[in-house]
């Protein structure tokens, strides 16, 4: 590789002449292109500086102003498959974290069953909790009447292998014409049911008789937050 002649910043300093047999094995090794004639020049780095070095092209004699953007390291194989498996591994970490997050955001309503404390964190980025009626169900409903009281008592089925919230409940009464009766919000004994276990619910709910009235109870999916 030709030879390149650095021209000194202060004129104290003496001329410096580089060719391939001067620098052994330095390891600051650059490559620098001459923009005039495109010879490529092997140099030492720390010669160029922060601040850069005035070179003199020996094959045109062109002088610019060398500086360490236009440098480029001579890269060994070795240190190119390190570079590469750190960017790799950066890149896994970064898609490790961003699953992470769009799980924790997804799965929020499982994770809070657990971390009942999370829900108010939730709730503060905008993103309510609501409970996961999936894998819930109403079951042993039984109604007693005596009179125009109606005593309304049932379960409420946790069928999900993990923690889960205890949804509100509506209960409606219509009567056989369709009208409405009675309407009802109301709470389980639990605000978490735990994986194949049940929560009991009881109301007592007093309206006009009717002959054959209907009763209905549907989970509803308020948030959590709000019940709180």
């Amino acid at each position: 590789m030709p030879s390149l002649t650095w021209l000194p910043l202060f004129s104290n300093r003496s001329l410096w002449c580089i060719d391939d047999e001067g620098y052994g094995e330095s390891s600051g090794l650059m490559l620098l292109t001459c923009p005039n004639c495109d010879t490529v020049f092997r140099v030492d780095g720390d010669k160029i500086g922060v601040a850069g070095q005035a070179v003199r092209c020996s094959v045109c004699a062109h002088v610019w102003q060398a500086e360490p953007p236009m440098l480029a390291p001579e890269a060994e194989p070795g240190e190119m498959a390190s570079a590469l498996r750190t960017v790799a591994g950066s890149f896994l970490v970064m898609l490790v974290i961003l699953g992470g997050t769009v799980g924790l955001v997804v799965e929020r309503a499982t994770i809070t069953a657990y971390a009942p404390g999370l829900i108010s964190v939730f709730d503060i980025i905008g993103l309510s909790v609501r409970p996961d009626t999936d894998r819930l169900r109403i079951v042993d409903l039984q109604a007693d009447y005596a009179g125009d009281t109606m005593r309304l008592r049932g379960k409420l089925r946790n069928d999900a292998a993990f923690f889960a919230h205890a949804p509100l409940l509506e209960v409606t009464v219509m009567s056989e014409g369709g009208a409405a009766l009675a309407n009802q919000i109301i709470r389980t004994d639990d605000e978490i049911i735990r994986p194949s276990a049940t929560s009991s619910f009881f109301t007592q709910l007093v309206f006009e008789a009717s002959r054959e009235p209907t009763v209905t109870v549907t989970m509803r999916d308020d948030p959590v937050g709000q019940r709180r």
